[in-house]
């Protein structure tokens, strides 16, 4: 039975935000190929309609993490008033919420180790995910231009990064919540009172 080309694009969107959220919260080999399309109803060797490899759909899958994690980013700061875009994207990132949502959040905080580890191939389609991300948020940024936004950004988000994969590390609550209030405060004092220009 032929399907329609719109089933078939659905049936590959459905594919890539099921792996998005799945390689965020498990790694790329916590659920296997089989498994991830049988959640989804379809057969493993419909998996090869939609993609090549598992790499392809890897790739895929971690540029839609980073287009929602901006998604998410660019709406905290459109909700907040002028001036104060980037002290919400930090109170956004290191909420509570994101952290207890590693499927739905930050690849970086989720999957960078994983990625550095992948071919310099994978990893360049990767980093071209990454600076788009990075260039949906430096409007955001204080900065006299986009090479200085860009310095800043380089220091803010890999920093924020590494306190949400602390702080999932730890089993206390309260010291995964300090953890998160001290970081919070640190990076709006340092990088969000600084009007964007």
């Amino acid at each position: 039975m032929r399907y329609p080309i719109e089933h078939k694009a659905e049936t590959h969107e459905r594919i890539v935000g099921a792996a998005a959220r799945s390689f965020r919260e498990l790694g790329s080999e916590g659920q296997g190929i089989a498994q991830l399309m049988k959640e989804l109803g379809l057969t493993h060797g419909g998996f090869y309609r939609h993609f090549d490899s598992k790499e392809d759909l890897y790739v895929d899958a971690i540029t839609r993490g980073f287009q929602e994690a901006g998604d998410r980013m660019v709406a905290a700061a459109a909700g907040a008033p002028r001036g104060k875009q980037l002290r919400a994207i930090i109170e956004h990132y290191l909420s509570v919420e994101h952290l207890e949502d590693p499927g739905g959040g930050c690849v970086l905080s989720t999957l960078a180790a994983e990625i550095a580890r992948q071919r310099p191939a994978v990893r360049a389609r990767i980093n071209a995910a990454m600076k788009s991300y990075r260039e949906r948020l430096l409007p955001f940024f204080p900065g006299n231009d986009d090479a200085e936004k860009r310095r800043q950004f380089i220091v803010l988000f890999p920093a924020m990064a590494g306190v949400l994969m602390t702080a999932r590390a730890m089993t206390d609550p309260a010291a995964r919540k300090e953890t998160l209030s001290v970081a919070k405060r640190f990076y709006i004092r340092s990088f969000a009172k600084r009007k964007a220009k």
